[in-house]
């Protein structure tokens, strides 16, 4: 494979590995001229990967590098760079993943004192699946035809987005971790009579992201928390709808 450079001397079979993870990516990455590459990141245990991260199916976008952090490991190491377009990170693929999906891989890469990332330089652009009209309340339709999940599962997944003013998104909150019914889901409760959010969110529906930060694993207090610091206006929201509703 050309443009394929490694930053960093990992055993023989893991290289193997990593090769055969990033052909199967499919010839439309591989075909194109911007670099593939290797990077791994040796780190400590529970430490961040140092870059945030845009983009997913939900917001008709590659996962991408948003921000590299000034001090943080993949500014230390120096390849990854805002705009990348990231394939995979410590085996688990990022294309055709939703944006909240991408999030718990990359939360779940601090936990290893080695992170893989496979990446393309300076982006890849729009993948196929992502081109046509932009998603409102439902996804593309290209998602449902995503490996290993059902269509009727994605098409319950959405992205909406709601005013916060004074008294909220207009709606409250039960589950999460450690609740009184055990780890749970962060879930819609209540909707408040008269707030815009009763036209697009109902009871029993899961709160899977809010304002670009995943809720999966997160106590209600905490989710709460972070929705009472956003500032008014606009907020994103992808929600799991209640299959009753």
């Amino acid at each position: 494979m050309s443009a394929l450079s490694f930053v960093s001397l990992i055993p023989g079979e893991e290289l193997d590995r990593l090769l055969e993870e990033v052909r199967e990516l499919g010839d439309e990455s591989l075909q194109r001229e911007t670099d593939v590459q290797v990077v791994v990141l040796h780190k400590e245990e529970g430490a961040g990967l140092g870059f945030s991260i845009a983009g997913g199916i939900d917001q008709n976008k590659p996962v991408t590098v948003h921000k590299v952090f000034p001090h943080g490991m993949a500014a230390q190491e120096g390849t990854i760079q805002q705009g990348d377009t990231l394939l995979s990170i410590n085996g688990s693929c990022l294309r055709d993943s939703f944006h909240y999906e991408a999030l718990q891989i990359l939360r779940k890469a601090r936990l290893p004192a080695q992170a893989i990332v496979v990446l393309q330089k300076g982006g890849v652009g729009e993948h196929q699946a992502h081109r046509g009209p932009s998603p409102s309340l439902a996804l593309p339709s290209a998602a449902t035809a995503k490996q290993g999940r059902g269509a009727a599962e994605l098409n319950r997944i959405v992205t909406v987005e709601l005013n916060k003013d004074s008294s909220g998104l207009g709606f409250s909150l039960e589950g999460g971790k450690g609740s009184s019914q055990g780890d749970r889901p962060i879930t819609v409760k209540k909707v408040f009579l008269g707030s815009p959010a009763e036209a697009v969110v109902q009871p029993g529906d899961e709160i899977l992201q809010v304002h670009g930060r995943s809720m999966l694993g997160m106590m209600r207090l905490e989710a709460w928390m972070w929705i009472r610091t956003l500032p008014a206006g606009p907020v994103t929201l992808v929600i799991r709808k209640n299959p009753r509703t």
